[in-house]
């Protein structure tokens, strides 16, 4: 091998990769993003299988009524309910309906944070000033109480609670993307773009956002387990799902807490099926953030 050739090596082993490509190389290296993977993908495709993969329909009695209700056995794994129905079932239905609202209240969180974010850290001044001052606002009122609020004051029902969810998102995604915008602002791609006449919308969307946004979007995974903790808790607190036959997690346990000492079962699966999303969701989100952040490179 010439000189030349060992020196357009060294460079080429040398040169650095994109924010994207360097992240996709981290993560895969990472065990927890493994594992986070591995449990959110059994989550995604038992929600998406639930007809295929339930042994019965959510509302479909399979069992006489019964004032204990018989533990798991070879023919209801997971057991049954005081209305006769098969656990296993309601529970695998439950992913659906859990995996639906995570994704709609981060949805709507995301969409309004990354509007008021986007305004505030690109235009500053009064503008700023007022969206995060809302923003402040929202915040000082822990998050659970303001779901509590907005579905006390909009009505129990699903919507209401996807809706209410997705608000007590909207100031973490804001400010996120507000003090990321305000650190690209000044950067030198930013400047050169600028010099050469590029619009101010097109500044923004095609050159600021798209190196702004790998923390909102760890933020996003993070918040889908925080999702499905509150829409659980809102059922638990009787703020659930005006329908109490929908298989909803938090509801089931609201429906059975009383008998957590005569028939456990009735409340241990759907705490363990609630564990292991959320657990899945936040080992995929640090790992993302382990990846993405400069600052937690090892």
């Amino acid at each position: 091998m010439s000189v030349a050739q060992a020196e357009a090596k060294e460079l080429e082993v040398e040169q650095p990769s994109g924010l994207w490509s360097d992240a996709w190389r981290r993560l895969r290296r990472n065990p927890a993003a493994w594992a986070g993977a591995g449990l959110l993908a059994v989550f995604i495709v038992v929600a998406i299988a639930a007809p295929l993969i339930a042994p019965y329909g959510p509302q479909e009695r399979v069992g006489d009524l019964a004032s204990v209700p018989p533990g798991p056995s070879r023919e209801y794994l997971f057991g049954l309910d005081e209305q006769g129905r098969d656990l296993l079932s309601r529970i695998i239905y439950g992913a659906r309906l859990s995996l639906i609202v995570g994704v709609v209240s981060v949805g709507i969180g995301l969409s309004l944070g990354l509007v008021l974010g986007a305004l505030a850290g690109y235009l500053g001044g009064r503008v700023d000033s007022i969206i995060m001052r809302l923003m402040d606002i929202m915040l000082s009122i822990p998050g659970f109480l303001l779901a509590i609020g907005l579905v006390t004051l909009l009505g129990r029902g699903l919507f209401q609670i996807m809706f209410a969810i997705g608000i007590t998102t909207v100031p973490v995604f804001a400010r996120l993307l507000r003090g990321s915008i305000l650190a690209q602002r000044e950067a030198d791609y930013v400047l050169a773009a600028r010099s050469v006449g590029t619009p101010g919308h097109r500044l923004l969307l095609v050159h600021i956002l798209p190196n702004a946004l790998a923390p909102v979007i760890v933020q996003a995974t993070l918040a889908m387990a925080t999702a499905i903790i509150d829409v659980a808790g809102l059922s638990f607190v009787g703020l659930g799902p005006n329908d109490p036959g929908l298989p909803e997690w938090g509801a089931i346990l609201a429906q059975n807490a009383a008998r957590l000492q005569n028939a456990a079962h009735m409340v241990f699966f759907a705490g363990f099926a609630i564990v292991f999303s959320v657990l899945a969701f936040n080992l995929l989100g640090d790992a993302l953030r382990e990846s993405i952040d400069p600052k937690m490179r090892t």
